[in-house]
């Protein structure tokens, strides 16, 4: 099954979820996040709920952010 980051499984009318968890609350908090696959925006890292904050995602989520 494909995997989306929270912004694109919205954009695609999808429920979102498919990458929260993936990344720790408590590695976040240090400035560490999990790099995963989202089918739409590529490589990318993700918050804990399943955000993408990538500045370099197909996407640029992470620039959306700012």
């Amino acid at each position: 099954m494909a995997d989306f980051c929270n912004q694109c499984a919205n954009d695609m009318g999808f429920d979102p979820g498919d990458l929260a968890g993936i990344t720790k609350p408590e590695d976040f908090a240090k400035g560490l996040s999990c790099v995963v696959i989202c089918e739409s925006c590529g490589y990318t890292q993700v918050d804990p709920e399943g955000n993408c904050i990538s500045n370099h995602c197909a996407d640029k989520h992470g620039l959306q952010r700012a």
